[in-house]
């Protein structure tokens, strides 16, 4: 009886044995020659050797072992006491490496040691096995599978079900669905390890290359060009872009701030993401934004500057440069394809001229200075106002001391619509100290370097012909909104001042009383002869408007050359 059994049993595992699939491992040796350390590969009990590579010179050698049944494999990596091949089977090696691998059915398994004794491992499809059909995931599932990712709030998580897709042999992805799963994991080890495994079920390898650019590290960009190079389906990108320096950021700000239309600004701009061997921070791409007026440029720059953002998972955040709830709504589904988590859609709207103004008087009417302090105060904590630079301003200018001031204007922040020219409210500040920290603080906020110094800026008033270049300029716009825009963007450059006669003739090119008193109050600070200003007067039929500008002229006096 015990021998039936014994028959029977060997019987079953040998047709277990039968039944089991097999796949190849291919074993890489690269750059190993005979001047170099040379190895000794051992999967399960099997033994092969780098230097039995004829003349051992080869810069790549492959030996490739078939009929391995799949499943769990051991591999453990020797380093050669010597290179004599005759050596081989006698010689006591050392170990170096000791680690497992899964041999997949329809897979082959590559393992590249080089000649430092680092391994790594890469699957690919069989050949034989490759199916006929290379269809990708339809979007509606791959929006599902990619929605139940973005669920996880642990990274590692997200990681784990991220290469569950791409083990899932049944599933196969277009080089832009792999990147959109990618970009949802943040460790950059993890993020190699997956884009090397997706490979095998791309549908189109000739762009794998393109995923080059998720990657910030330098050392995993080389990586990934490694890869790819040994793939021979494409080569990667090895120019491996850093992250501007704050000298050379401000240089490009103010070569954009100077551009005189918003259309040059906007090309300015894209030519910067578009050319730049640079990363950019997402608060860098910020202040670039606030430097553009119009959404729809904003919202094609935006998506633009994603490939050369160095802190992607940050981008969400940039949200809040729309105003529009479409725009804000396409910012998100953009944030969203990209792997992202949409944010909150909800409208920032600027206080608008009434209300503030309404606002203004009320602190006005304060009969203490502890009172005004606290009213600007409540103004600046109050979630559901946003103010420009310029209203800021003026509120701030009600606040005579300095340090309550210096508060202030950090806690406005929070509310700044064009932070681009947030750090202008330095000059609020006659203490060296008090400007020194305003100019840092407003530094770390928009990434703007400001002169902390408080010298007085030789004011040159701009020359006659380049003065009719810029009416010319600004008469060429067909619509009166966008002359207003044009002289919005003149005004607010610093590096352009004027006499007041000047700046009646820009002022006077513009028919909307309104329109004149706001571009007036924008036009004071430019002007070289302040105690002219008056005269600015004559452009307005109210007085009400002459009122209001001579109040806004006594609260940011200006002193002249």
């Amino acid at each position: 009886m015990k021998t039936i059994l014994s028959t029977l049993l060997v019987c079953f595992l040998a047709a277990t044995g039968i039944a089991q699939t097999t796949s190849t491992v291919n074993i890489i040796f690269r750059g190993i020659t005979k001047t170099t350390n040379n190895y000794e590969v051992r999967i399960d009990d099997r033994r092969y050797f780098s230097n039995t590579n004829a003349n051992n010179t080869a810069t790549v050698y492959k030996i490739e072992v078939g009929n391995i049944l799949t499943g769990t494999r051991g591999l453990k990596v020797y380093k050669l006491r010597n290179n004599s091949i005759a050596t081989n089977a006698s010689t006591q090696n050392t170990l170096i490496y000791s680690n497992s691998f899964v041999l997949r059915e329809g897979y082959d398994m590559n393992i590249n040691v080089r000649a430092n004794g680092s391994v790594q491992f890469d699957e690919e499809m069989s050949q034989e096995t490759s199916p006929i059909s290379t269809a990708p995931m339809a979007t509606a599932t791959f929006n599902s599978l990619k929605q139940s990712i973005q669920s996880q709030g642990s990274q590692s998580v997200r990681a784990e079900r991220i290469r569950d897709a791409f083990i899932n042999t049944d599933n196969r992805f277009t080089s832009a669905q792999i990147r959109q799963l990618l970009v949802m994991v943040t460790s950059e080890s993890d993020k190699l390890d997956l884009a090397k495994l997706a490979y095998s079920g791309v549908t189109d390898p000739a762009n794998y290359a393109a995923l080059s650019n998720v990657f910030s590290s330098t050392a995993r960009r080389n990586e990934f060009a490694d890869f790819i190079q040994m793939k021979g389906d494409a080569t990667a990108s090895t120019g491996t872009r850093v992250l501007i320096s704050d000298a050379n950021f401000n240089t490009l700000v103010t070569t954009v701030r100077n551009k005189w239309s918003q259309s040059l600004k906007g090309e300015a701009v894209r030519d910067a993401f578009i050319n730049s061997n640079n990363y950019y921070t997402t608060t860098q791409v910020r202040q670039l934004m606030g430097l553009v007026t119009s959404e729809t440029d904003r919202m094609d720059l935006i998506k633009l500057a994603y490939p050369v953002v160095s802190d992607t998972n940050n981008y969400a955040s940039l949200y809040d440069v729309f105003v529009s709830t479409a725009h804000r709504a396409e910012f998100n589904d953009f944030v969203v394809s990209k792997g992202g988590v949409a944010v909150n859609t909800g409208v920032k709207a600027q206080m608008t001229t009434s209300n503030f103004l309404n606002l203004r008087n009320s602190i006005q009417a304060k009969w203490s200075q502890a009172l005004k302090t606290d009213a600007v105060r409540d103004a600046f904590a109050n979630t559901n106002y946003y103010f420009s630079t310029a209203q800021i301003r003026e509120l701030l200018t009600m606040v005579t001391s300095e340090s309550d001031r210096l508060e202030l204007a950090k806690q406005s922040f929070r509310s700044v619509m064009d932070p681009a020219v947030y750090y202008q409210l330095g000059d609020l500040f006659t203490s060296s100290t008090y400007r020194t920290e305003f100019n840092n603080y407003a530094s770390a906020q928009t990434g703007v370097t400001v002169n902390a110094g408080t010298t007085t800026t030789v004011r040159t008033p701009m020359s006659a012909s380049d003065f009719s270049v810029l009416v010319f300029n600004v008469r060429s716009n067909l619509l009166q909104l966008l002359k207003v825009q044009a002289e919005r963007d003149v005004f607010a450059n610093p590096n352009n001042f004027f006499t007041t006669a000047q700046v009646k003739q820009l002022i006077g090119l513009i028919n909307s009383e309104p329109n004149r008193l706001e571009l007036a109050k924008l036009s004071y600070k430019t002007v070289t002869d302040p105690q002219n200003f008056t005269q600015v007067n004559d452009l307005f039929n109210l007085q009400t408007s002459k009122d209001e500008l001579a109040a806004y002229v006594s609260t940011n006096r200006v002193v002249s050359n």
